[in-house]
């Protein structure tokens, strides 16, 4: 005769002296393991971000009314940070699913493209002029005419999407460094384990270990 399953039945009994029950435990990643993630995604998301939006506005001589935008994927530099800043997105989570040799060469390419995004960004800053000037001036003949360019010139005004790339440089510098300590930390107990997850319970609360 057939019954209805109680909770009994779906919820095993822990075995004696063992207050883990594994049908209620779940697992919990590291501060290393969460830490470098989220880090990661942040700094390639807003470098992918920054890309995309207005470095410098330009502008009739020495005034700011009517600024045409410069976006920063008008520039080779711009397009070259989109993707960067797309890799490092992906590289995380790969970072994840490839083979564990393969994990500190992924982890590192991650480090060395937010340096490269940085060291982009911070050219970019310094030596706003020369990189925008040809793009800038097209854009100013464009909108304003040859002969008002001609005649007032045009100025150049940084926007705040480059310091957005900046600052996402470093957070994804950060966050690949972290990323090297975990494939370290992880190596180094074993890569069939995970040395840096922890048990915890479905409402939140750590376990705590037998002594």
């Amino acid at each position: 005769m057939l019954r209805l399953a109680t909770s009994a039945d779906v919820l095993l009994r822990a075995d004696d002296g063992c207050e883990t029950r594994s049908m209620l435990t779940v697992v919990k990643p590291s501060p290393l393991r969460l830490w470098g993630f989220l880090l990661t995604v942040v700094g390639g998301a807003a470098i992918a971000f920054g890309s995309i939006g207005n470095w410098a506005a330009v502008s009739l001589g020495e005034s700011t009314v009517n600024a045409v935008p410069t976006k920063g994927i008008d520039l080779w530099q711009g397009k070259a940070e989109l993707v960067i800043g797309g890799s490092v997105v992906v590289g995380i989570l790969a970072l994840r699913m490839v083979r564990p040799d393969r994990r500190n060469l992924l982890a590192a390419a991650i480090t060395v493209l937010g340096v490269a995004s940085a060291g982009i960004a911070v050219w970019c800053l310094a030596a706003l002029d020369s990189v925008i000037r040809d793009t800038g001036l097209d854009q100013a003949i464009a909108a304003f005419g040859r002969q008002a360019v001609t005649d007032r010139g045009i100025h150049l005004e940084r926007e705040s999407a480059l310091l957005v790339v900046l600052a996402g440089a470093i957070v994804a510098v950060v966050g690949g460094l972290v990323d090297l300590a975990w494939v370290r930390a992880k190596r180094d107990a074993g890569d069939a384990i995970d040395p840096d997850t922890r048990p915890a319970t479905v409402d939140g609360s750590d376990l705590e270990p037998e002594s």
